[in-house]
């Protein structure tokens, strides 16, 4: 592979990765997460600018604990008070990145130097970049995530600690995890009374082998005691030296070497795990919303099965018809198909009257069971989706406050009587009923009331009955399918990438593992058939 080629997949995996997001909070989630950050910053920052830039300084990070004297530090490294220094917790929030100016010029564009605020000075340490990064225990978690990032982007990290803090079990688990990164790591041990030097360094050293990190350089620096400032320049001249010989040595791109052949071989795996987290969380989202529309299933065939077998014209409905229809009633010659008398004709508009009176208890009653299906197809989406492994309490919450019950069962109904008036409209003229009338007659009908589906023979309507059902039907379904697309969509604004993507870019790395495992590195591959 050339180094154009390594190239062209460094992109393409920044490129896969950038879109490749987990939203759902899911277990693993979170570390894998942070895993794809990583991953990107390291190519963004470290990786892809070795690949395109000669002749790019070492990037060394200052991290470590609060008030570990990091910042003072700095500001002596580089002989100036660039970074802010104090008792007061957290001084560093944006992190100060000092450059020497004949390094200026390879580093502009450098994807790291938006990261912080950068310094050119001529008293910085030619041919490295010296950053100071906040806590990485700060309060804010903000400062803690730019300090890990920046700790990514390193080609070297040095870890400053005090000979109070040393010990802290916290500042270990960073250094291992920064180890077990590929992170090359160097400690310096600030603030150590010169009576203790001894004790001290021989405790650090048995921690720093125990911890695997024996190839890590250890300096420490004495106590100066309170102060303003910068420290004296004897006080930190190892360490300077130290960086010095880093810069001018084959150090920096020996850093740099290690560091690719132990990211870009690892790559295979950590793609191929977030891919199959991408995945995942894909067919998740996917099987929410097949969740939904199988919780909601059981509200319409309720509401559905009542329909066919005629339920809803039942009880109320049947009683006002009964009070119209019977002997005597507005409605007896209708239902008799007793064609009305020429003085009777003229109460066309009192029969359509006491029809529209039979169909507003028709309404009622459908009203109130439409409204039970909408609640209940709610309840039972909401209650499926509680019980999955990911946290979906906000996608629940959106999802029930994003339902309008009465406005649902409005619509579908009003829906419904336009399409009974269009179908009335269709019947024969009668000497009984007007259009208004009609259509109560067949939606009466429809919904059960069983003496007006007799009288829909007299009118010419009978043949429209089921058509009037079906359509019924339809609008309920479709009520309690839009509770389905409410909770459906609060799943829209999740961007989860492609997995098929990630899969592709680790197979690109897998022939550097296989490489790395021969004993080639990719920088001596380049080096050959670049």
């Amino acid at each position: 592979m050339t180094t154009r080629q390594l190239i062209d997949v460094v992109e393409r995996t920044m490129d896969a990765l950038e879109h490749a997001c987990l939203p759902l909070d899911m277990p693993g989630s979170r570390e894998l997460a942070q895993s794809r950050l990583q991953l990107l910053t390291q190519l963004r920052t470290r990786i892809l600018p070795h690949l395109t830039t000669s002749r790019l300084p070492a990037v060394i990070v200052l991290g470590g604990s609060s008030g570990a004297g990091k910042s003072t530090l700095f500001n002596t490294l580089v002989g100036k008070e660039i970074s802010p220094a104090s008792v007061l917790r957290p001084t560093t929030r944006t992190p100060v990145i000092a450059i020497h100016p004949m390094n200026r010029d390879v580093m502009e564009g450098h994807a790291l130097l938006p990261m912080g605020r950068v310094e050119v000075l001529d008293s910085a340490i030619p041919g490295i970049v010296l950053v100071d990064a906040p806590d990485l225990d700060s309060v804010e978690a903000a400062n803690r995530e730019i300090s890990h990032r920046l700790l990514d982007a390193a080609d070297l990290w040095v870890f400053v600690t005090t000979a109070a803090r040393y010990g802290d079990a916290s500042a270990w688990r960073t250094l291992e995890k920064a180890h077990a990164r590929g992170i090359s790591t160097a400690i310096v041990l600030n603030r150590v009374d010169s009576r203790h030097q001894e004790k001290i360094r021989a405790d650090l050293d048995a921690r720093i082998s125990q911890a695997g990190l024996g190839d890590s350089p250890l300096m420490l620096i004495d106590d100066a005691g309170p102060h303003e400032g910068m420290l004296p320049r004897d006080f930190v001249f190892a360490v300077r030296q130290w960086l010095l010989n880093v810069a001018s040595s084959n150090v920096a791109q020996t850093l740099v070497d290690d560091k690719t052949r132990a990211t870009l071989p690892a790559l295979h795996d950590q793609l191929l795990e977030l891919a199959e987290a991408v995945e995942l969380q894909a067919n998740t989202v996917q099987d929410l919303r097949d969740r939904a529309s199988v919780a909601s299933v059981g509200a319409v065939r309720k509401i559905t099965t009542n329909i066919t077998h005629a339920r809803y014209g039942k009880g109320a409905p049947t009683t006002a018809w009964l009070t119209y229809a019977s002997t005597g009633g507005t409605l007896a010659p209708l239902v008799t198909g007793q064609k009305p008398g020429f003085f009777a004709r003229k109460n066309t508009a009192m029969r359509d009257n006491a029809m529209t009176a039979v169909f507003d208890a028709v309404l009622s009653a459908l009203h109130v069971a439409l409204r039970q299906a909408v609640a209940a197809a709610d309840r039972a989406i909401e209650e499926s989706w509680s019980e999955d492994i990911v946290d979906t309490t906000q996608f629940r919450q959106a999802g029930h406050n994003g339902i309008e019950v009465e406005r649902l069962v409005d619509e579908a109904l009003t829906a419904w009587k336009t399409d009974v008036a269009r179908l009335a409209r269709e019947g024969q003229e009668n000497q009984w009923l007007g259009t208004p009338g009609m259509a109560s007659l067949l939606g009466a009908g429809a919904a059960g009331v069983s003496g007006a589906v007799k009288a829909l023979g007299h009118v010419g309507l009978a043949g429209k009955l089921e058509e009037a059902r079906r359509a019924l039907i339809a609008h309920c379904e479709e009520a309690i399918g839009r509770v389905v697309l409410t909770y459906a969509g609060t799943l829209d604004s999740l961007e989860v990438g492609n997995g098929r993507q990630l899969r592709v870019r680790a197979s690109e790395y897998a022939g550097m593992a296989h490489a790395q495992m021969r004993g080639v590195s990719p920088s001596r591959k380049l080096e050959t058939q670049g």
